[in-house]
């Protein structure tokens, strides 16, 4: 049994390893378009910042695609997919058969068109390189533009500041993470970061780059200019399809999969970021590209590849972050768009402490958690489940623990 497995990061390297464990027989080969090994991208606004060295991204080394005896093949990409033969395509040629197929690649990063947006010193923040790229350009007391206000925005915007930079975000919505926290949440994210420093432009578009060569500055659809030695696009992703047109795999923006994480083709599987997969707060088909969904998908494809047949039970969309020491958890729908959904909150503007759990019946749907974390993690997990009262309670007074559950 041959199970290829295109993407190198958090699916499809759960995928092996599941895949390993249920076959040890079995041949495995990975496909990844960068040329390392596995790492932690979700820690590369940090290496950006400085705060993490680059080492530590590291979360497995060639020796281990060796000892698991694993194919890893890098820095190619999949071009198309022969599903009556079997075949893999990739960008030089190669022709890769399998029995079984696993689609782990990701998304790429959303970009601005705009004029000047092809100047150098303009980055998106997706991969180790472009991490490494931006460091170049971004020297303490520099100026430098994030253009977003979402999770990739901020974090983005973190790791400029923390390199030394003054940071301006750029925001087209009314409030920072508009997709994962409502307007109180927000407001109180706004505040924690202008007191750490940061210049926050909420309900404007950037519509032009200035610069001979190199960016230096930012035109605003208000008219204003600002400066900026790099200005880093954090607008969000969107999956990698574009290769599987033609394919007959069913495709809407992500990729279509069913409990099992399987597509409409038998023997191909699908997991991550570019996965459209069962959310269990809209108890329908959503995009998730959360690091840990990714992971989980990874594993139950893997053991559904190698015939353990295995219910995905459905991931949420979640945050968390803390910004200026204001922590933020998030999850599921936190702005409920319309009726039959019971919404209840509690705020203490003078501890910048706010808490909201979101109801569609008993069923806990969706939660925000900003200022103290306790037992917020926890409570976040009973998404999609039905909930007592006695939860919610604790839940808004930072008193829930998980030993509650079942009493």
């Amino acid at each position: 049994m041959h199970y290829l497995i295109i993407g190198n990061s958090a699916a499809g390297v759960a995928a092996a390893r599941a895949v390993r464990r249920a076959d040890p027989a079995g041949k495995i080969t990975i496909v990844g378009d960068e040329p390392y090994p596995y790492y932690a991208r979700v820690l590369t606004s940090y290496y950006l910042g400085g705060l993490v060295p680059r080492e530590r991204l590291w979360l497995a080394g060639e020796e281990w695609y060796s000892e698991q005896r694993i194919q890893l093949i890098t820095g190619r990409r999949a071009t198309a997919i022969d599903v009556q033969r079997r075949l893999v395509t990739l960008d030089d040629g190669t022709e890769l058969y399998y029995d079984r197929l696993l689609i782990a690649t990701g998304a790429a990063p959303q970009q601005i068109d705009v004029p000047g947006s092809n100047l150098a010193g303009v980055f998106t923040l997706r991969t180790l390189d472009d991490a490494a790229a931006i460091r170049k350009f971004a020297r303490p007391g520099g100026q430098a533009v994030v253009v977003g206000g979402g999770l990739v925005g901020i974090k983005a915007a973190e790791g400029l500041h923390a390199r030394g930079l003054k940071v301006r975000l750029v925001v087209s919505s009314g409030r920072l993470l508009s997709q994962a926290l409502d307007d109180t949440g927000a407001e109180l994210v706004r505040r924690a970061m202008a007191a750490a420093g940061f210049t926050i432009h909420l309900r404007e578009d950037v519509i032009a780059l200035e610069g001979h060569e190199k960016v230096t500055g930012v035109v605003l659809r208000s008219g204003a200019a600002v400066p900026a030695d790099v200005v880093v696009v954090g607008k969000g992703v969107r999956p990698n399809v574009d290769f599987l047109q033609g394919s007959g795999i069913e495709v809407d923006r992500g990729v279509l999969v069913d409990y099992y994480l399987a597509t409409s083709i038998p023997g191909i599987y699908a997991a991550g970021d570019v996965a459209k997969a069962y959310d269990r707060a809209w108890q329908n088909r959503r995009l998730n590209a959360i690091w840990g969904n990714a992971v989980e998908q990874g594993r139950l494809a893997g053991l559904n590849m190698a015939g353990h047949q295995t219910a995905y039970r459905g991931g949420i969309g979640q945050n968390s972050l803390v910004v200026n020491g204001l922590g933020v958890i998030s999850g599921g729908i936190v702005n409920p768009p319309g009726e039959g959904y019971e919404v209840v909150t509690r705020l203490d503007e003078k501890r910048s402490c706010y808490r909201k759990a979101v109801l569609r019946g008993r069923r806990l749907v969706g939660m925000v958690a900003v200022g103290p974390p306790l037992g917020a993690g926890g409570f976040q997990s009973l998404i999609g489940r039905e909930v007592k009262e006695k939860y919610i309670a604790s839940f808004l007074d930072g008193s829930f623990t998980w030993a509650m559950v079942g009493r």
